[in-house]
């Protein structure tokens, strides 16, 4: 048997940056959309966060695209 990989779900995920911890480092919090395509570019990813940055008080620092993946005994 062979094992197999089949992509289930992609997700976009924006961190931002939501104050400073007494430390000094950022204080992040992330918004996740899933269901994103998997055919999705990363410039149309890309577009995507900076119109929700536009709209949001946080500043986006970075931008991840989340492929999850089924891993399976193949038949």
């Amino acid at each position: 048997m062979a094992a197999t990989i089949q992509l289930q779900n992609c997700k976009l995920q924006m961190r931002t940056k939501a104050g400073t911890l007494d430390s000094g480092k950022d204080k992040v919090k992330s918004i996740t959309l899933s269901g994103i395509s998997d055919e999705a570019s990363a410039a149309t990813l890309l577009g995507v966060s900076d119109a929700i940055g536009a709209v949001i008080a946080n500043p986006v620092l970075n931008v991840w695209r989340i492929d999850e993946n089924l891993v399976s005994a193949g038949e």
